[in-house]
């Protein structure tokens, strides 16, 4: 990738430059303002934006951009145009299916910006003049380093007055030749939930990777096999190199993962870690009568970390990316457990995410629940408030979740925890995401809390409150009928639910692998 600063003095460009503006809206008093080589921005695609200024400014990109100087992405970026008609060619990532992208203008060498709260949208700050008030509880961004073509911000305590602003549409392609029903609406992009949603029709059906049972026999199982051996061939696919983990242990005769290993450039001994079990209830297992597919629980999370993983193999990170599909979550995590037991010495694991019973959720009638972990009290939501601040922001910016995030926050905090998990309540046609700290963590994510004290993220959805939770009836055609919506339909729904997730994942792996968040208890 070649991003570069272009200085423009064509006289025929600025003679049309007051009209040659795109899809844009003008700030305050127009004192400030930019003109863009497009019209809009694609939705989850990387693509190269000239910006040109109508004077000497500075601007603030609250997105993620490439950085030629490092060779990474970064998100926070100043842009500091030194002269009228200056310009600068980046390249950007912005938001899949976010309306509009924002731009916030300021007086040349700016240092210190105000910025929207984390479960408020762009559009939802300015209507309410956040723009112009400048700073809301002191919380904003300021410049950690200026040694650099594209100068990064970090979140501070800051005092700071209004800025201008200025935004431009954003548009995502359809998949060509499916209906919105069918899913099209979220079928493009580095990574798409249709994507995922048809590695669920493969690894989700009466097939090759049913009766994912632990494994807890000697010999293997054969099907077992077969599935560690296929998500290798995609992750080997990928880029990664692929390694299945065979452990012997004293709670079962054996423990198998599956990881795939893409080496970091800066820091190769820091591990960010994105997981997900790839084994099911068995028979007999405790709150069901156990399941053959085990679509919701868990196909569902591997699909969502896979897809999520080949976006990542697509750049360069500077600490090393690890992929995990772990094995006996369903009866005392032997895998993860044992995967952390023989990490390499001298390596640290920065940050965990993973992905456990989930995509019936929002858009749908039933909370996605987004769980940070370690937690030291849980009637107080704020012992991993760097994380959760950073993921409600992060969720807002993808798929105009907002009003979404703040019902969930109300209902974390009236209902509990449980009401989500434990309790259906879809009759109430409630549309929520609920980020917090809980101390009910039970999947994998759990154990690199409570062993490593690593800032750990779960996504998941209803399970205790399921009719079809650890039993047969967990299947793709059941997770398809619990979507329907009175606009949509199940495919339709789920697949919002499975792209808003997977971006979620992935772009949370982008901001972590610049900056990890560490456990400040």
């Amino acid at each position: 990738m070649e991003v570069s600063r272009i200085s423009s003095s064509l006289i025929a460009f600025l003679m049309i430059f007051p009209t040659f503006c795109g899809c844009m809206e003008d700030s305050m008093d127009d004192s400030l303002e930019l003109e863009f080589s497009v019209d809009y921005l694609v939705g989850g695609e990387v693509q190269n934006l000239r910006i040109v200024s109508s004077d000497r400014m500075s601007v603030l990109v609250p997105y993620l951009i490439y950085n030629s100087d490092t060779g990474y992405f970064q998100n926070g970026t100043i842009l500091d145009f030194n002269a009228a008609y200056s310009s600068y060619t980046i390249q950007i990532l912005v938001p899949p299916s976010s309306e509009e992208c924002v731009f916030l203008m300021s007086d040349y060498g700016r240092e210190e910006w105000p910025l929207r709260k984390t479960n408020e949208s762009w559009r939802e700050w300015i209507q309410r003049d956040g723009n112009q008030f400048g700073l809301e509880n002191n919380l904003g961004v300021q410049l950690k380093s200026a040694n650099s073509t594209f100068p990064s911000l970090q979140r501070a305590y800051v005092t700071t007055g209004a800025v201008e602003y200025q935004f431009l549409d954003v548009l995502r392609p359809v998949r060509e030749g499916l209906s919105a029903e069918e899913g099209s609406l979220h079928g493009a992009g580095l990574i798409d939930g249709l994507s995922v949603f048809e590695m669920m029709q493969i690894i989700a059906v009466d097939g090759d990777f049913n009766d994912l049972w632990g494994p807890f026999t000697e010999p293997p199982q054969p099907d077992y096999t077969n599935a560690l051996n296929f998500f290798s061939g995609e992750l080997t696919a990928y880029g990664y190199d692929a390694q299945i983990h065979n452990y012997r242990t004293a709670s079962s005769p054996r423990a198998e993962n599956v990881c795939g290993y893409k080496t970091g450039t800066l820091y190769p001994d820091e591990w960010l870690v994105l997981g997900a079990h790839l084994d099911v209830a068995e028979p007999g297992s405790g709150g069901g009568e156990g399941t053959s597919i085990g679509a919701h629980d868990n196909k569902a999370g591997v699909a969502l970390i896979l897809e999520a993983a080949k976006g990542l193999a697509q750049f360069e990170h500077r600490r090393t990316i690890v992929v995990c599909f772990w094995s006996n979550e369903e009866n005392g995590y032997d895998g993860s457990d044992m995967w952390i037991e023989t990490i390499p010495p001298g390596v640290t694991v920065t940050n965990y995410l993973n992905a456990d019973a989930v995509g019936t959720n929002w858009p749908g009638y039933y909370t996605l629940v987004v769980d940070c972990i370690p937690n030291y009290d849980d009637e107080v939501l704020g012992d991993q408030w760097e994380m959760i601040g950073l993921l409600e922001w992060i969720g807002t910016d993808n798929h105009n979740t907002s009003e979404a995030l703040r019902l969930g926050r109300e209902i974390f905090h009236k209902e509990g925890y449980a009401s989500m998990k434990d309790v259906d309540s879809s009759d109430q046609k409630r549309q929520s995401i609920s980020v917090h700290d809980s101390d009910r963590g039970r999947s994998d994510y759990e154990r690199f809390a409570d062993q490593l004290g690593v800032v750990s993220v779960d996504w998941g959805s209803l399970t205790g409150g399921s009719d079809c939770y650890h039993r047969q009836c967990d299947t793709l055609d059941k997770m398809i009928e619990m979507m329907v919506m009175d606009n949509a339909t199940g495919v339709q729904s789920l697949v919002h639910s499975f792209d808003l997730i997977t971006w979620w994942i992935f772009i949370a792996a982008m901001h972590l692998d610049e900056t990890p968040i560490y456990d400040k208890n």
